[in-house]
């Protein structure tokens, strides 16, 4: 209990220091939001090409047709007689 407690107390009175280092130091502030930024534009390209891969998987399936296998299917290699339109 009594280290967690002392843990408690360093940390805390840390932090102050670690906020004054940063404000003394306004090109680590713009590293740290230009690495955010990169993240996130990766992240974002991440979820575009994974949401078009997405897309082009359910397109291929909609446009496959189904396999004939009513009581009227022809057997493969029959014509229905019939010259494309």
């Amino acid at each position: 209990m009594r280290t967690l407690l002392l843990a408690g107390l360093c940390l805390a009175a840390a932090t102050p220091a670690l906020a004054q280092v940063q404000q003394t130091n306004p090109n680590a502030a713009n590293r740290a939001m230009e690495t955010n930024s990169q993240l996130r534009g990766l992240r974002q390209e991440q979820t575009t090409q994974s949401d078009m891969l997405r897309m082009d998987i359910q397109r291929n399936q909609a446009a496959t047709p189904a396999p004939n296998t009513g009581p009227n299917a022809l057997p493969p290699g029959t014509g229905t007689g019939v010259i494309g339109r």
